[in-house]
């Protein structure tokens, strides 16, 4: 039998992002329909749930289950800074337009370049933080500072960017030694006890009716996070962040259909010089 061709790293790690955008998108949706009914704060803990639920079983099967990792401190910073991006991610998701909020999370690529080369001491010059920079100017077109105002969910948007960008930091170290499920089961176990507190204090039982959007966004999150950890692990940053922009015309479409909302022009310009950033210092990196 003839062995089946396999695709290159890269390509993997881009079709990875592809599907991780997608269920973020979805997510983001339901998060959207439930409409701030419930504090973020016990649904980052029902998703810590629902996501150690889901995980536990793929790790017994592959026989590599274990309370305590090989490196525990990057393990629970990555719990933390999961935590964050989560919590932020869905205060954001349930006050902004979902095609708006997308927009504003397209600095996290920029983010993780810029770690990645401070903590991961990878490759740069002063085109690379240029690019940084150009991109953290369209998410100034995004807010427009000044003429419109600011909300706190752009706000939320922006931390969450800032937290998924530590964690794809801590990712890219760890992958080196820890296989993809493995590290989002560990970052899934700490926030368990992490969420736990708040959640509780914040807790309303979920109505029937609200349990499936609920469960899917957990579902979806987890998925879109085993995804994108699947895709930094098989290439670098700067390969597989770029495909993180497909987010956004399949966010306007959600958007569009479910809620009847699009992005105004100037969300579109901002995302677009984002993306130009971007790319420009993906073209770099591959030159080095």
């Amino acid at each position: 039998m003839t062995a089946r061709p396999v695709l290159p790293d890269a390509v993997q790690g881009a079709l990875w992002m592809l599907c991780s955008g997608t269920c973020y998108v979805a997510a983001s949706t339901l998060m959207r329909h439930l409409g701030g009914a419930y504090s973020t704060y016990e649904l980052t803990f029902l998703r810590s749930l629902i996501a150690v639920a889901m995980l536990t079983p793929m790790l017994m099967r592959a026989g590599r289950i274990s309370l305590w990792p090989e490196q525990p401190l990057l393990h629970f910073l990555t719990g933390v800074f999961s935590y964050l991006g989560i919590l932020f991610w869905f205060l954001a998701a349930s006050q902004m337009p979902v095609g708006d909020f997308f927009a504003l999370q397209f600095v996290t690529p920029l983010i993780t370049i810029a770690m990645a080369i401070v903590f991961l001491r990878e490759r740069a010059d002063a085109a690379s933080w240029a690019a940084t920079l150009i991109g953290l100017a369209g998410v100034l077109i995004v807010l427009r500072p000044g003429l419109v105002a600011v909300t706190a969910g752009a706000l939320a948007a922006l931390a969450s960017s800032l937290a998924y960008a530590s964690v794809n930091t801590l990712v890219k170290s760890l992958s080196r030694t820890v296989s993809a499920t493995g590290i989002v089961f560990y970052a899934n176990l700490w926030l368990v006890p992490i969420s736990m507190p708040m959640g509780l204090v914040a807790w309303r039982t979920p109505l029937l009716a609200d349990l499936p959007a609920i469960f899917g966004v957990a579902v979806l999150s987890t998925l879109g996070y085993m995804t994108v950890t699947k895709a930094i692990g098989l290439a670098p940053a700067r390969v597989v962040q770029p495909v993180n922009f497909i987010r956004m015309p399949i966010a306007a479409a959600f958007g569009l259909v479910v809620f009847g909302e699009f992005p105004d022009v100037w969300t579109w310009v901002g995302a677009f010089v984002i993306f130009l950033a971007t790319s420009w210092a993906v073209r770099r990196g591959a030159r080095q």
